[in-house]
């Protein structure tokens, strides 16, 4: 069987759309979903990681009753997520935080990687997660 030039072109063009769709390149992908965890006997947290990088943390009341959400974008590097410096974000966010995820069986667990300047992210974040 013999491939011209453009049956080359499109076919290296698609296996790259499949890599690229396979790895999950710069996404949550394979992440993404919705998990919860308890937090330290305080109540349920909740989170949900968007296949975009999109990270939402929803805190227990009554202790985070006047700020009970968290949201944030991350871009994802394999199996870390990286939070950019952006105060215009969170006033907090001073410098480059960095999560690692794994799937487990059961959900997700989150491991933090140097410093986070939001320690109340960091504190809701790193832990096990069930599947919601």
């Amino acid at each position: 069987m013999t491939v011209g030039f453009r049956g080359a072109a499109a076919l290296a063009s698609s296996l790259l759309a499949a890599l690229i769709f396979a790895t999950g390149c710069g996404s949550g992908g394979k992440h993404a979903g919705n998990y919860k965890r308890d937090l330290y006997g305080e109540g349920e947290v909740q989170l949900k990681v968007g296949g975009d990088g999109m990270v939402e943390l929803t805190l227990p009341s009554p202790r985070w009753a006047d700020n009970p959400n968290m949201k944030g974008k991350g871009s994802f590097k394999g199996d870390t997520l990286i939070f950019a410096a952006d105060t215009a974000a969170a006033a907090c966010q001073t410098g480059e935080a960095r999560y690692v995820l794994n799937q487990a069986d059961s959900g997700l667990q989150i491991s933090g990687v140097g410093t986070d300047g939001c320690g109340g992210r960091r504190a809701a974040l790193v832990g096990s997660w069930q599947k919601a």
